[in-house]
């Protein structure tokens, strides 16, 4: 049974968690103007987008950031349409009631917010044929051209990208496990949208790596976290982009989610991330698990429109993106040239940064008569926060053989919310079988490895702070 609280808390919750509201008045979902709902809108990989089309994105895009530069508080502006972000996403804390992060609000309010910004591409631009295209950084792992040419808006943002290509770890490609190396984002084999809250720390932690939609907010127990996708590829995409400034430790604006939404690549990572839903949907096993009470479909989004009225929509639309008004030309992950496989020796050139965790584990022995349906897991529980940004990823080898070689098994992130600095989880959880099967050692070196994202070289990592490491068997 869905955890969720009395109808009085329910209240407070939605009239809290509706507070961008206004004076002007609520409207409902605008139309698909001059399109037929049948066929909306495409969205596309910005790699193959129709030049005329994007040069139309561009355009609009440029008039409301002029906007906004002559007046920071106009309801046509960049600035306006990046406040709603700020105001639900930089909420303080995991546990805050307007906060919709770290919670099953995450994947349908993000899908509101890039269909209301779509929509209003589509007003200024008077063509409503329109569509914000998608980044697909598992088959191309560089910031695409378009979005760095220093001549189009869609570069227009405060980055300190590193000069490098995203890792595997930051797009959640496990190419240890053959399962999962086929699905391109792991994120894909959660079998079920709800976590179930637990106060359990090692079982919440369960819940939330099998869950691609995380926890219910409010709940009971009041624990609150990132979902499979929402920590990894999610988190560590943002913190690359943004990356952080060498010389003064100033985050890039995707870095903290307080100015994501100002960063016109903002609205392309989350497509993919929609996209990414969209593909987990398209399994009716899957699509099944979602929620069907009320108190989940009947919440209302409510985003500033141009004329400086509010537009609510619901969750039950945010359900069906022709509702919303657009399709995906593609659900394929890994695109058509696929990913570039990492190997070992690729892997292994995170060494250049100083592992921030380094612990010797033995294997869990297999009882008789166990079998061979052992599961092994690698749980890190009580992390601390290092107090800024962080892509790291988490890797396996043998300890003590002089072999070098390791094992990618999963990453942890940590994303700037103004002043904080928050972990997707206090207790991570990582299936370590295939790496533990690969080595076939009972003596495993565990490493967590940061990637580069600046400022290293003035404020190196110091040592990761947690309570407990071991490897458990399932």
């Amino acid at each position: 049974m869905l955890d969720t609280p009395p109808n009085s808390e329910r209240r407070d919750f939605l009239q809290k968690g509706l507070a961008l509201g206004t004076a002007a008045g609520v409207g409902t979902l605008i139309p698909t103007a001059s399109v037929s709902e049948e066929v909306p809108p495409v969205r596309e990989s910005i790699e193959t987008l129709d030049p005329l089309k994007l040069e139309k994105v561009e355009a609009a895009i440029k008039e409301m950031m002029d906007r906004s530069a002559m007046n920071p508080n106009d309801p046509k502006g960049w600035l306006a349409n990046a406040e709603p972000h700020n105001a639900f996403c930089a909420a303080p804390g995991t546990s805050g009631v307007s906060q919709i992060h770290f919670c099953y609000w995450f994947l349908p309010w993000h899908r509101a917010y890039l269909a209301m910004t779509e929509r209003k591409i589509r007003e200024i631009a008077s063509d409503s044929t329109l569509a914000f295209p998608y980044w697909n950084w598992s088959a191309n792992r560089r910031i695409p051209i378009r979005f760095s040419d220093p001549n189009s808006p869609l570069s227009k943002a405060v980055r300190f990208t590193p000069d490098r290509d995203l890792e595997p770890d930051e797009v959640d490609y496990i190419d240890s496990d053959p399962d999962l190396r086929k699905l391109g984002v792991a994120a894909l084999a959660a079998k079920k949208f709800l976590a179930i809250p637990t106060a359990d720390p090692i079982q919440l932690a369960r819940e939330l790596r099998n869950s691609f939609g995380g926890l219910p907010r409010p709940n009971l127990a009041g624990r609150y976290g990132n979902s499979r996708l929402e920590g990894t590829p999610h988190g560590p995409v943002h913190v690359y982009v943004g990356g952080i400034d060498d010389a003064t430790g100033a985050a890039g604006d995707m870095t903290d989610f307080g100015t994501a939404g100002r960063d016109p690549i903002f609205f392309a990572h989350h497509g993919n991330l929609d996209r990414i839903w969209e593909k987990w949907r398209s399994n009716p096993a899957n699509r099944a698990t979602e929620p069907q009470d009320n108190f989940f479909l009947d919440r209302k989004f409510i985003f500033p429109w141009l004329d400086g009225s509010t537009i609510e929509i619901s969750c039950a639309d945010a359900m069906d993106t022709s509702k919303l008004g657009y399709t995906y030309d593609s659900l394929e992950v890994l695109g058509v040239s696929g990913f570039a496989v990492a190997t070992k020796e690729g892997a292994n050139q995170k060494l250049k940064l100083s592992p921030i965790l380094n612990e010797t584990l033995s294997k869990p022995l297999t009882p008789e008569g166990f079998g061979g349906s052992a599961r092994y897991i690698l749980v890190l529980s009580g992390l601390e926060s290092p107090g800024r940004p962080l892509s790291a990823g988490v890797f396996v080898s043998a300890a003590g053989t002089g072999d070098s070689s390791a094992i990618l098994v999963g990453s942890i992130s940590v994303v700037q919310s103004g002043n904080a600095y928050l972990l997707p989880n206090e207790t991570m959880y990582f299936d370590v079988t295939s790496a533990v099967i690969t080595l076939g050692t009972p003596k495993l070196l565990i490493q967590v490895i940061p990637n580069q994202i600046g400022g290293e070289a003035k404020r190196p990592y110091q040592p990761i702070r947690y309570k407990s490491i071991n490897i458990i068997r399932e």
